[in-house]
């Protein structure tokens, strides 16, 4: 099956978790990323094999052939638009795609499943351009556009409750130092961020922050959240990191996806022992990507990753 049906398709993409689990049976567990259903698609044509698809939030998504969608058009030009307290167009892709895995799976791999935050619902549904203009000026009501999407969270948490996830993942890709200041992710992330955060809790489920890109300007401040994990990019020093907020938190990282698409196996290996002999020390580290595999990574390379965290990850 193509990675285009996968992203458009929940039931293919669970279908996709499940051949990746039977190939690589020695990796701890898989993450479920956004994606598409039917069920907000509006419209959905095809030309020269590019798919573009009109949702629900006034998005218009390209998605080449065989690759992951991308937002190609945003209509919400305004922090008003009661688009943003109404429309859902992302939860239910999650569900049914973590429901598609059978049970077995469930119950013998971590399936890491994801929440997209509020910040990042707000830049999805009118750009991150506007998200930038907003932080200065108008403030008032971005943080209010912000705090409307904090229900569309926290009922997605309750959603997946029922399904039993190993842990939930808070997909705020878009609150990342390489665009926000630490006071901006202060003012505009952390404290929604909190209110999802503490909702796992209160389901007894266990919490990941994923932030793309940098983030040393904000570790200490992502701790207010109470999340028990971060998920670091490769642009993160894991050494340092942990150093700074390595005993408060789980860090989980940082390979860097390019060269998992680039470097040789045996390459990919030095790299994984080389990032957990940074992670190790203290506990409180998960190897993993810094963010999600690229499409074209070779198998042989999650293979070494795998090789490596047998052969130098034990704490004993």
């Amino acid at each position: 099956m193509s990675v285009s049906e996968c992203f458009m398709n929940p039931e293919a993409y669970a279908a996709a978790l499940v051949a990746t689990l039977d190939r690589h049976p020695d990796i701890d567990g898989v993450s479920i990323n956004i994606g598409l259903s039917d069920d907000v698609m509006l419209d959905h044509k095809v030309e020269n094999g590019t798919h573009r698809v009109q949702t629900k939030g006034g998005l218009t998504w390209m998605v080449p052939e065989n690759d992951i969608g991308s937002i190609e058009q945003c209509e919400i030009t305004d922090f008003a638009d009661p688009r943003i307290g109404t429309d859902e167009y992302l939860m239910i892709a999650c569900l049914r795609t973590l429901k598609a895995i059978p049970p077995k799976y469930r119950e013998k791999y971590l399936i890491n499943t994801t929440v997209t935050g509020p910040f990042s619902q707000v830049a999805f549904l009118v750009g991150m351009d506007a998200i930038m203009i907003g932080t200065i000026d108008d403030e008032a009501a971005l943080l209010e556009a912000i705090a409307q999407r904090v229900p569309f969270a926290q009922n997605w948490v309750d959603a997946l409750k029922e399904l039993d996830p190993g842990c939930i993942w808070i997909g705020e890709g878009f609150a990342s130092n390489s665009l926000l200041s630490s006071a901006s992710y202060r003012k505009y992330v952390m404290p929604f961020e909190k209110r999802v955060v503490d909702r796992i809790h209160e389901m007894g489920k266990t919490s990941i922050l994923h932030i793309c890109g940098k983030l040393d300007q904000s570790l200490e401040s992502l701790l207010e959240t109470g999340s028990d994990g971060v998920e670091i990019d490769w642009q993160v020093n894991v050494a340092q990191a942990k150093k700074r907020v390595g005993r408060s938190i789980t860090l989980k990282g940082n390979l860097n996806t390019g060269d998992l698409v680039k470097q040789t196996p045996d390459e990919v290996y030095a790299l994984t022992r080389d990032a957990l002999q940074q992670g190790k020390p203290g506990g409180r580290f998960i190897l993993s990507s810094g963010c999600c595999l690229g499409r074209d990574t070779p198998p042989g390379n999650v293979d070494a990753m795998a090789r490596a965290c047998e052969d130098f990850g034990s704490y004993c």
